[in-house]
């Protein structure tokens, strides 16, 4: 489900969880050095989430005008992003929302309909205007994509990714002396939705990675988190899975990048718990941040500080 809202503005206040890390693993001697750099698409370099909520709400109810105002009012004072703040009363409640982040169109449309026809019916919530039926699962899917890619020129950067993006590209790392770290993109969207995303982050961002692999490709037989996309990406980089650093935000993203064999390091959604947060942890998280302007590349050989680039 490819959208992730991100609240990481750049300042950790008392009340944020602070980062921990699997320090045992982190600060491994043994580890393999780093030799690639693999990101999650969205909710981990753009922030998408908050409109693909939105999608998905016009995709079950047709249009904006026929949302149920319970739906809509449910999550209206969340603006937790930098494109919330003009569909911030179309969020999924999170209830919901915390199941599909990191799932393919397939297989998070069936959780919405059945969510759909448990919670938004008129007989639950006493609406004059009664929702007798549904569209199904694949037609949430298509309908959804279909009002997400009329969205896209809205897309923001989650905060810290573009500078994240340009610091790697100009960074030397152990691994080499002759080349900088390749980067590449392992997301469950689809290769149509990548391409209408990614417009606005050309330069900057898009323009440092090298390849991109996206849910519908046809090396992808299983999706997070199964292996398959970043064990795919890591074959195009032509460098070994273990060699590949990833950026996931969705458990199901650190569960695959872990079982690829990568290292891990997880920005979750800021509504996750202090509890929900530890099992990105003994999900193979390496590293729990509550933004990418936290991440320090030392302990992974990546001469990579953003709070340093930040503050400077």
């Amino acid at each position: 489900f490819r959208a992730k809202t991100r609240n990481m503005t750049a300042q950790t206040n008392a009340s944020s969880p602070e980062p921990v890390a699997r320090n045992a693993v982190a600060a491994s001697s043994a580890s393999p050095v780093i030799k690639a750099i693999l990101f999650d698409m969205d909710g981990t370099l753009l922030d998408t989430e908050a409109l693909s909520d939105k999608a998905v709400l016009l995709a079950v109810f047709g249009e904006e005008g026929l949302v149920p105002e319970y739906v809509r009012d449910s999550n209206a004072s969340i603006s937790d992003s930098p494109s919330a703040s003009a569909v911030s009363e179309y969020r999924l409640p999170w209830e919901l929302k915390k199941q599909l982040l990191g799932l393919r169109g397939a297989e998070w449309a069936p959780i919405v309909l059945e969510y759909a026809k448990q919670h938004w019916t008129e007989s639950e919530q006493d609406q004059k205007a009664p929702v007798t039926s549904f569209p199904d699962a694949m037609q949430i899917w298509k309908s959804w994509e279909e009002h997400l890619n009329d969205m896209c020129e809205e897309v923001e950067a989650c905060p810290g990714a573009k500078e994240l993006v340009q610091a790697i590209a100009k960074t030397e790392t152990t691994a080499y002396t002759t080349r900088k770290l390749p980067m590449a993109i392992a997301t469950s969207s689809r290769y149509a939705g990548v391409a209408k995303k990614r417009t606005r982050h050309e330069t900057g961002m898009f323009e440092h990675i090298q390849a991109i692999v996206a849910g519908d490709d046809p090396a992808v037989l299983k999706g997070k988190p199964a292996p398959d996309i970043y064990l795919e990406a890591a074959k195009r980089l032509q460098v070994k899975p273990e060699e590949c650093l990833v950026f996931e935000d969705a458990l199901s993203g650190v569960q695959s990048g872990k079982a690829a064999g990568c290292r891990v390091v997880a920005i979750p959604d800021p509504r996750y718990s202090k509890e929900e947060r530890r099992k990105f942890l003994e999900g193979g998280a390496d590293v729990v941040l509550n933004s990418l302007w936290e991440f320090d590349g030392k302990p992974f050989g990546i001469d990579v500080n953003m709070g340093a680039i930040r503050s400077g």
